[in-house]
C-alpha cells in the first residue's frame, strides 16, 4: 500500500517529490475524462493544489476544500480508493475474473492494427501482398504468422476469419493484464494496458515499467512518470518510430482520460 510520510498540497513545506509524484498520479487516476491531467513531475505548485481541492470537491464532496493531502488523512485515503469513473472500475489481477477489453477498445485496436485479408510483411513497413514466408510476416489485425502457419494463409483469409483469429490473438493479452496488475483498474484503463500488451508482447509487457509503477507508483523505477515509461516502447530495431509514438500517446489517452481516439 502507497503511504505519504509528509503532506502535499497547500500549506505543505518541503513535500518530498516522490510524494507528490504519487499524489499526481492518484489524481490523474480520478480525472475525468472532461478534464486534462495535470503534470506528474513531482513539483508542487498551483496545478497540483487545485487539482486536490477540485478532488475534495467532486470526490469528497467537501464545501471548502483546503487543497492538502496529509498522510493518513482522508483526502489521502480517498485517494487510495479505486477511481468512479464512468464505469465500475473492477478489480484486476486473477480475483477480477472475467475482465476484458471493451467494445470500444476492440474498436480502437482493430483499427490502429488496419484489416489485411493477404499477407504482408510487417518489417518493411508496407502492406504489400508477400507470396513466400518472412520473420514479419502478417495478416488479419495483425496476426503474426509462424513459418508453420505459412500454408494456412499464405492465399489469404475472409474478415470472419480475420475477427477469430483476433479473438483468438486477443486472450492472452488481456490475461497478462489481468495476471500482472494487482490494483484496481478503470475500464478504459484495462483497455489501454491490453492494447500496449498486444503490441508490444505478453513477456515484455509483464516485465516492463509500466506494470511496475501502475502497481505501485512509488517504486523505483528509470522513469520519472507512468506516462514517460509507456511512452518509451517507441522504438523498433532500435530506432524511434512516429506510428509507434502515435500509438503510446493513442493508449496514453485512453488509459488517463478514457479518450478513444485514433490519431
Amino acid at each position: 500500500m502507497a503511504s505519504l510520510t509528509r503532506a502535499v498540497g497547500r500549506g505543505a513545506e518541503n513535500p518530498i517529490k516522490s510524494e507528490v509524484l504519487l499524489v499526481q498520479q492518484l489524481l490523474n487516476r480520478h480525472r475525468p475524462p472532461s478534464l486534462k491531467p495535470i503534470g506528474e513531475d513531482g513539483q508542487q505548485g498551483d496545478e497540483t493544489c487545485k487539482a486536490i481541492e477540485e478532488f475534495q470537491r467532486r470526490i469528497m464532496k467537501l464545501a471548502k476544500p483546503d487543497g492538502r493531502v496529509d498522510p493518513g488523512g482522508k483526502t489521502f485515503k480517498a485517494l487510495c480508493q479505486p477511481p468512479a469513473g464512468l464505469t465500475p472500475p473492477p478489480v484486476a489481477g486473477p480475483a477480477a475474473g472475467g475482465m476484458r477489453l471493451s467494445d470500444a477498445g476492440r474498436k480502437l485496436l482493430r483499427g490502429v492494427e488496419a484489416l489485411s485479408l493477404t499477407p504482408y510483411d510487417d518489417q518493411s513497413r508496407s502492406k504489400a501482398h508477400i507470396t513466400a514466408w518472412v520473420k514479419g510476416a502478417t495478416i488479419g489485425y495483425g496476426h503474426l504468422i509462424s513459418r508453420a502457419e505459412w500454408d494456412t494463409y499464405r492465399n489469404g483469409i475472409s474478415e470472419a476469419g480475420a475477427n477469430a483469429l483476433f479473438d483468438r490473438d486477443l486472450a492472452p493479452f488481456e490475461a497478462v493484464v489481468r495476471d500482472s496488475i494487482k490494483v484496481a483498474l478503470s475500464a478504459n484503463q484495462f483497455d489501454a494496458l491490453t492494447m500496449l500488451a498486444f503490441n508490444i508482447g505478453a513477456g515484455s509487457f509483464a516485465r516492463s515499467s509500466v506494470v511496475k509503477l501502475v502497481n505501485d507508483p512509488t517504486a523505483n523505477s528509470t522513469y520519472k512518470s507512468l506516462e514517460a515509461a509507456w511512452k518509451s516502447w517507441n522504438k523498433s530495431q532500435g530506432k524511434v518510430m512516429k506510428g509507434l509514438d502515435n500509438r503510446r500517446q493513442c493508449e496514453w489517452d485512453v488509459y488517463s482520460r478514457g479518450v478513444y481516439n485514433r490519431w
